[in-house]
């Protein structure tokens, strides 16, 4: 029988927790409720598909493009390489420069990529002064036909609505999925594998995901 010896692995949970309501970042209204018979249940309104820990796929961007529902799980488990921003300053733009020295060596065909913004003081920078990844890095990974670009909040994706609409039209046209909203504090390793399984809900651009990483102990 297949197993995991977890003496040699950990299981690192990579997910935003929602804790609504009250979130004005995670819109939820959730009130209790009771089924036929009488058991309680709970009606959630008022949210949308990119609130939390989420996979977004090309309909995001084009209406007849494919849904999470549409490509195989293989999609959203696999190796995963850690790029590591310790200093905002350091690295405030995330060009193939950058992507070439941090991971350019490790990086494979159908890797999964994640972006870690560690510097210290990230949860009192403002958003302009988060490490901004560049037109041209997004066309970097296309090249390198990663199958996943997963990055935590404080990141920009662009350096305005233009610019991360055509970074988004980069990848999502090459069928390189977004992750985004992670939680990667806990990484120890820079790779790992990961595993990040959506919602099976048809008919959606975004699906909400558990996201894990197995690293070595």
């Amino acid at each position: 029988m297949f197993d995991i010896d977890w003496n040699k692995y950990r299981l690192v949970d990579l997910s935003v927790k929602i804790s609504p309501p009250g979130d004005p970042e995670r819109p939820f209204e959730v009130k209790p409720g009771r089924l036929a018979d009488d058991a309680l249940k709970y009606d959630i309104t008022n949210t949308h598909t990119h609130v939390g820990t989420h996979v977004e796929s090309p309909r995001h961007f084009y209406m007849e493009g494919k849904g999470c529902e549409d490509y195989p799980l293989q999609q959203y488990m696999g190796r995963a390489v850690l790029l590591d921003v310790p200093d905002a300053d350091g690295c405030p733009r995330i060009e193939p420069s950058v992507l070439d020295e941090k991971v350019g060596s490790l990086l494979q065909p159908a890797d999964i990529l994640l972006l870690r913004n560690s510097d210290p003081r990230r949860e009192q920078l403002s958003r302009d002064d988060y490490p901004l990844i560049t037109v041209q890095a997004a066309r970097w990974m296309a090249d390198k036909a990663i199958k996943m670009l997963g990055f935590d909040v404080h990141f920009r994706l662009g350096a305005d609505v233009s610019e991360g609409r055509q970074i988004h039209d980069i990848l999502l046209s090459r069928n390189i999925l977004l992750i985004e909203v992670l939680d990667l504090a806990g990484l120890v390793r820079q790779q790992f594998y990961y595993i990040g399984l959506p919602i099976n809900f048809v008919g959606l651009d975004s699906a909400w995901c558990r996201a894990v990483a197995i690293e070595d102990k």
